[in-house]
């Protein structure tokens, strides 16, 4: 998600991305118009993009534009599909996982990262299966839902700063509320909204496999 390109490379990502949120299938010659490129320096970077699997060219044949369709990385890396990187408990703590299986191709950045909730400790307000969109690099305001780690494990609750404690509060009452060491306790992301059931998503073709 941190991948660097150089410069010409991520100018021509960039705006195949632009034409994309535009509605656009993008070809060669719309690129060419939009970035003011010479055609042999177009079809360099985009060789090189193609390389490096963030792109697939369609050629249409000799004097025809080339069709250029992003791949579900080069999709991730133009900020047009939210990463779901594992699952998260909302339930007792269970280890985290940080491998990506899919994608949600909806526009995002860099910061936001989707999780798949398992268990029923926030239950009614998020249900098992929900995928959730967190935001990381933030500090959660008093009472807001966050992805928390502690001791090598995650959990989703609303969280509480107490001083050099933290409380996390479950929504469904049959669950208890912790409290835990802050020093002991890494926010890995805040609550941003909510996609309701991950098999709908699927059903919907809103969940690409990478």
């Amino acid at each position: 998600m941190g991948r660097k390109l150089p410069r010409g490379q991520r100018t021509v990502l960039e705006g195949v991305a632009r034409l994309v949120r535009e509605g656009l299938a993008p070809t060669s010659h719309d690129l060419t118009a939009l970035l003011g490129l010479r055609p042999q320096t177009l079809r360099q970077h985009l060789e090189a993009l193609a390389r490096k699997g963030l792109v697939i060219l369609h050629p249409r044949g000799h004097g025809r534009p080339t069709h250029v369709e992003l791949t579900p990385e080069g999709r991730l890396l133009a900020g047009l599909a939210i990463p779901v990187v594992g699952r998260i408990p909302a339930g007792p703590l269970e280890e985290a996982l940080e491998e990506v299986e899919g994608l949600i191709p909806i526009p995002g950045r860099p910061n936001l990262f989707a999780l798949v909730v398992e268990g029923d400790s926030m239950a009614e307000y998020l249900l098992e299966g929900d995928v959730v969109v967190v935001e990381r690099g933030v500090r959660p305001r008093r009472g807001e839902i966050a992805a928390v780690l502690h001791q090598g494990k995650t959990t989703l609750k609303y969280v509480y700063p107490e001083g050099e404690e933290v409380v996390l509060k479950p929504h469904n009452p049959a669950y208890p509320t912790l409290r835990l060491p802050a020093r002991e306790v890494e926010v890995q992301g805040v609550f941003r909204f909510l996609l309701r059931g991950r098999e709908g998503l699927e059903a919907l073709g809103l969940l690409e496999r990478r």
